[in-house]
């Protein structure tokens, strides 16, 4: 299985603010066996550095917990894919659900490898189970 990890499913595996997608730890063990393959756009190493900066800043992680989290994020075994040639197809996609044009790149990723997407934000996951986008345990 291909699978689009996003900033809020990758996140939750090191700051458990809230559930872990459903099947994305099962997803992950697969990526480890060389059963599965993680993919995301490079929006993603921008995204999550940027949500340990700010946990940090307001002092919810340390500094040294910042280092060891941003080393772990950076180590993920994820193919990562160019988000330049995403951005019509995602343009197109957050003016039709009313999302970001961040969340609509990983939709479009998703789409364009026939892969499903594992996302925390419920707004992500209900217009991914609209595109059949969402692993067959997700449950929504």
């Amino acid at each position: 299985m291909i699978g689009v990890i996003d900033t809020s499913a990758l996140i939750r595996l090191y700051i458990p603010d809230g559930p872990i997608p459903e099947g994305f730890e099962k997803f992950l063990s697969g990526v480890e066996r060389g059963n599965n393959t993680a993919i995301a756009p490079e929006l993603l190493l921008v995204e999550s550095s940027n949500v340990l900066y700010r946990k940090r800043k307001i002092n919810e992680i340390s500094e040294n917990e910042s280092i060891h989290l941003l080393s772990d994020v950076l180590s993920m075994p994820i193919r990562y894919f160019s988000h330049g040639p995403l951005i019509p197809v995602a343009f197109d996609l957050a003016i039709e659900h009313n999302v970001t044009l961040y969340d609509a790149v990983y939709l479009a990723l998703a789409s364009e490898q026939g892969a499903m997407l594992f996302t925390a934000d419920e707004q992500i996951q209900k217009i991914a189970n609209k595109m059949h986008l969402l692993p067959a345990d997700a449950g929504i």
